[in-house]
């Protein structure tokens, strides 16, 4: 019985995949929260950010949260529980190397030579770095998808490169659906290029392919859309 549950659900979601038009919606939906992101990024480390959406992957039938990173350094993985309308998991992925560059670029030398100070401020940047751009996103699919939804608290894992794929395989349930997306992040004295792997139930989906039919939410995305 548990077998063929699992097969009519496959059936059921491979029809919730989104065609071209419903994907390039979500492209745009994303580059809108990323520009809203940046800005918010700007205030908080006090310098200009950029923020550019390079690629976005979406998988509903073929279930595999894979980090594309490879190497032998740390990961910082931060994840946030999407709840509302719509619920999934919101990961943010960064090397080691990453995460050197963007507490390089946003500490003071004082607090750079004590290794306890050092490690306590960027554990909380890479936290706030996270609930920024999360709560953008969110915010923006809340918005244009016109639905209840929120972040829970980010919280913060360091693990081996190694050993992430692995934990996110083991942590995520088999009925969420992936969108990978591979972002670059600009400043003055930063070029770094973190991951989002976000699992969203099949609400997400049902709810990009009602704007395709919603004039109204339409306006609005080509609103917000030429303001960026």
């Amino acid at each position: 019985m548990l077998v063929l549950k699992r097969d009519l659900f496959k059936k059921y979601n491979v029809m919730m995949e989104l065609n071209k038009v419903e994907l390039d919606i979500t492209k745009e939906i994303i580059n809108i929260a990323l520009s809203k992101a940046a800005d918010s990024l700007s205030f908080f480390i006090k310098e200009k950010v950029l923020i550019q959406l390079l690629d976005l992957k979406m998988d509903s039938h073929n279930y595999a949260p894979l980090s594309k990173k490879n190497g032998t350094q740390k990961s910082y993985l931060l994840t946030t529980h999407i709840k509302g309308d719509i619920s999934g998991k919101a990961y943010l992925v960064f090397n080691e190397a990453e995460v050197e560059k963007l507490v390089e670029a946003n500490l003071p030398d004082s607090i750079k030579s004590n290794p306890v100070e050092k490690a306590n401020m960027t554990d909380a940047i890479l936290l706030e770095v996270d609930n920024i751009i999360t709560a953008s996103v969110i915010t923006q699919f809340a918005n244009i998808l016109q639905c209840k939804l929120y972040g829970d608290v980010p919280q913060l894992d360091i693990m081996e490169q190694k050993e992430l794929n692995p934990f996110l395989n083991k942590n995520n349930p088999e009925l969420l659906n992936v969108m990978y997306i591979s972002s670059r992040f600009i400043t003055k004295d930063l070029d770094t290029s973190p991951e989002f792997i976000w699992l969203m139930d099949d609400q997400f989906f049902m709810s990009v392919k009602s704007v395709v039919s919603d004039e109204k939410k339409l306006e609005l995305l080509k609103k917000l859309n030429t303001a960026v």
